[in-house]
């Protein structure tokens, strides 16, 4: 079972599970909301939870990062959950970050995916438990039972967005956690998916005569109009969806390797000629011998510095992994182009 969690944006709208009112009309697309809702076919997970984020003191993020661990704990525990992802927005997504730590340092249950939505943590309520574990704001590090991070961030410099607000969610462990990452010109909203629809001077409902959007509580305004956030706003979704397949097909794979059902019996070596030679074994070749815990991005993130170049090694090896290539066995001897 594939589960995920997931905690959305910061918003001073009130808002409960029993009456959503204007938080859940704000946020009803938000994409934390859309995943948890399998509305993306790219990862269709077994058991979704979402909780709405944080208000804007802040002071309620922990307490909300502790509800989606103890969801995450007993899924694990007593349903039989097999892979963990967690997402979030924003404070929420900061709020998600800090429950991949304590789920390594309680519980040691690992993470397959932690996707952060322009990740900001501005409360002093996460990351106060002292250690290493990352005790100050802005500082608390992935740890290393992350697999991937999917993070797309809103670019500062080129819109301006959200000036006084800090990202957090670049510091790791290690480098065993595989990092994909991407800057849009979209606001901070735009960046959890709620773009701005129209240009409003703060805290009116008076058209902002330069067209672009001022962020409330920001001393200068954004240098995004509405439309160009919403076309970020899609851009984001799609990279996304585009990076959290890869990864999700990645962690089914695995579970179904872990745990076969059939074989395939319709496919068969090809053959190279008689000699076992592969596609591209020229002189001075480089061969890699898969170890345990290796998978093939994994491998590619190793020598071409980028996971999606996996699809190089399988192509140059089909004759040792076979058409798929989620699974690869240990001691098998694979070429490096």
């Amino acid at each position: 079972m594939i589960i995920f969690a997931g905690i959305d944006g910061t918003s001073s709208e009130e808002g409960t599970a029993e009456n959503p009112g204007d938080y859940q009309k704000s946020f009803q697309n938000s994409f934390v909301n859309c995943l948890q809702r399998n509305e993306w076919q790219e990862a269709q997970f077994d058991k979704t939870w979402y909780l709405r984020g944080p208000f804007t003191s802040g002071f309620d993020t922990r307490a909300r990062a502790e509800k989606a661990y103890d969801w995450v704990v007993e899924q694990w525990e007593k349903n039989n959950a097999k892979a963990v992802f967690l997402g979030g927005y924003s404070r929420g997504a900061a709020a998600v970050l800090e429950v991949s730590k304590w789920l390594k340092y309680r519980k040691n249950i690992p993470v397959e995916g932690l996707i952060l939505f322009d990740a900001v943590d501005r409360t002093n309520t996460l990351g106060n438990e002292g250690g290493n574990w990352g005790n100050v704001i802005f500082n608390t590090p992935i740890p290393d039972t992350v697999k991937w991070v999917i993070y797309p961030q809103r670019n500062i410099w080129t819109t301006h967005s959200r000036l006084s607000f800090g990202n957090c969610g670049f510091m790791r462990e290690s480098n065993s956690t595989i990092f994909l990452h991407e800057k849009f010109f979209a606001t901070h909203g735009g960046m959890g998916g709620t773009p701005w629809l129209k240009s409003v001077l703060p805290f009116t409902n008076i058209p902002n005569p330069t067209g672009l959007i001022w962020e409330p509580g920001e001393v200068l305004t954004s240098l995004v109009t509405p439309s160009a956030d919403q076309a970020g706003a899609k851009r984001v979704e799609n990279w996304t969806k585009e990076k959290l397949g890869f990864v999700f097909a990645e962690c089914k794979a695995r579970l179904e390797k872990e745990n076969p059902v059939t074989a395939n019996p319709g496919f068969q070596t090809p053959n190279y000629g008689g000699i076992g030679i592969q596609p591209g074994n020229g002189g001075g070749q480089r061969t890699y011998v898969v170890q345990p815990g290796d998978w093939l991005s994994k491998i590619a993130q190793k020598y071409y510095g980028d996971p999606m170049k996996y699809t190089v090694i399988h192509k140059a090896n089909l004759g040792v992994i076979g058409p798929d290539p989620n699974v690869i066995k240990p001691g098998q001897k694979l070429i490096i182009p």
